[in-house]
């Protein structure tokens, strides 16, 4: 038998092995489709919020992409919140400077980097002759008011210069306690109306048919960029032109999900975060680049032994007591 075709590159080299890759989930188109009915309908603020490692920063990049790419006119920024933020003026100010790729965040007052901010924002939208500014704040449950407040400000004075800016916020579920917090006063209420008018739940993968666009898309998406080695191909070359195809794996792979969610006795229902379900792909292609065959199939005892390595029961674990409170009494 031929040996098969020479991979274009080293294995070292694909974004499989360094997670620089990413893929849709439904998760992920339905926050998609929820941000462009946003900006649509004028809706200027959004919260976006799922438990930790659920894929949530993971989701910010593919909408940013995808945005960029869609809506060339609009500016896409991404500010993460450090963990115990500053409430410093100028180092909110020089955050936002930084991502805004300015050439000197770290300098001035807070005045002189509030101006700054303002000329280098309406300098981005003008130069994709636009005039809407997208900001999603990752991790925005550590935003505390003086953020808000200073956010607000922002937004008044591109609103003055002719400019949309919309923030989205996407954060663990505590933001939801803030916003609740923010409608009790009048003052506050204003954060609400401006940035947290509009809720969704970022949810796991809740049955076996949620895999599929995801699984779906490792034998879609190519490396190198122009070749024939889809990501599949690249590790199970064989196999794939045999036609092995993650697509069809669903199944297999969501009872491999189940049956150790079932042996841990978790009494909530199943969600998979994107995060586990890429490590148990990725372990599941690269431990298996040396049973390539044609006769090869990822058996359930593949998926087994991927889903067993990819930590999700520890990852469930730790969230146990949250998930039990959400689920409520019985």
């Amino acid at each position: 038998m031929l040996d098969t075709l020479k991979r274009p590159v080293d294995v070292s080299e694909h974004p499989l092995l360094s997670q620089s890759y990413i893929v849709p989930t439904p998760a992920i188109a339905a926050m998609y489709a929820r941000i462009r009915q946003c900006l649509r309908r004028g809706v200027t603020g959004a919260v976006i919020y799922g438990h930790t490692r659920w894929g949530k920063t993971y989701a910010i990049r593919y909408c940013v992409r995808l945005l960029r790419h869609e809506l060339p006119r609009i500016v896409v920024l991404t500010l993460g919140m450090p963990q115990n933020p500053s409430r410093s003026e100028s180092l909110f100010f020089g955050m936002l400077l930084d991502v805004a790729q300015h050439a000197r965040p770290d300098s001035g007052t807070a005045l002189q980097r509030r101006l700054r901010l303002y000329h280098k924002l309406a300098e981005l939208v003008a130069r994709v002759s636009g005039n809407t500014l997208v900001i999603f704040v990752d991790e925005a449950q550590r935003l505390e008011l003086e953020h808000y407040e200073w956010l607000r400000d922002v937004q008044d004075e591109l609103g003055r210069r002719g400019i949309r800016m919309f923030a989205f916020l996407v954060g663990q579920p505590g933001i939801l306690n803030r916003r609740s917090a923010f409608r009790q006063n009048v003052d506050t209420s204003q954060i609400v109306a401006r940035f947290m008018i509009d809720e969704m739940r970022f949810a796991g993968m809740q049955q076996a048919a949620d895999l599929k666009m995801s699984l779906a898309a490792y034998d879609s998406s190519i490396f190198p960029e122009g070749s024939d080695w889809t990501y599949t191909r690249f590790f199970l070359q064989r196999a794939y032109d045999a036609g092995l195809r993650l697509g069809a794996q669903q199944k297999v792979l969501w009872e491999a999900f189940e049956a150790v969610h079932r042996i841990a006795r978790f009494d909530f229902p199943m969600e998979i975060p994107m995060e586990y379900l890429a490590r148990s792909v990725e372990i599941a292609l690269t431990r298996n680049m040396e049973h390539d065959s044609v006769r090869f199939e990822l058996s359930r005892a593949c998926w087994d032994e991927a889903v067993e390595e990819s930590s999700f029961v520890a990852a469930l674990e730790a969230l146990r007591i949250i998930f039990v409170d959400e689920a409520g009494p019985p």
